[in-house]
């Protein structure tokens, strides 16, 4: 009777450690999960972030090509008799400005396609990601035009 009695006390203690292990699993899962959460949503934020910036940044370029597009027709008609700079070099700036708002109406498109990124194939993502890239490349560029303007104006007024 007695053997029987310490043969089910060893089983429940068993038992009584596999619970405890699995507990713990559970415990650690549980961790696990909320960190995944964690990570999950500063991701989301600095994509937002990101993303933010990426619009001050063109907004400032885009206000910044106005003020180079003023600057190049006051310098093309002042002074009247001689002017600093060619009417014509305005184009410069302005082209810029149309190629600045292209950027735009792409940066909308990409929107629109990521707004359906549960729906995304492999290629699909692979997609995605060439458009950032090219996306980053044409505003550098962007930028890249407008200090060209602005180092241009700056030459002709010294």
């Amino acid at each position: 009777m007695e053997d029987k009695n310490l043969k089910i006390l060893e089983e429940i203690n068993q038992s009584l450690k596999e619970i405890n292990i699995r507990q713990k699993i559970d415990e650690e899962f549980l961790e696990t999960n909320k960190i995944i959460e964690k990570v999950d949503r500063r991701v989301e934020h600095s994509t937002n972030q990101i993303q933010n910036s990426f619009d001050r940044i063109h907004d400032k370029v885009f206000n910044f090509n106005n003020i180079l597009i003023g600057a190049f027709m006051v310098l093309g008609t002042f002074p009247s008799e001689l002017p600093i700079i060619n009417l014509w070099t305005v184009c410069f700036p302005i082209a810029n400005l149309i190629f600045l708002i292209c950027l735009e109406i792409r940066q909308m498109g990409i929107h629109r396609f990521t707004a359906h990124e549960k729906e995304w194939t492999v290629i699909e993502r692979e997609n995605y990601g060439k458009k950032v890239n090219s996306q980053n490349l044409l505003s550098l560029l962007s930028f890249g035009l407008s200090f060209g303007c602005l180092i241009y104006l700056i030459i002709k007024i010294i």
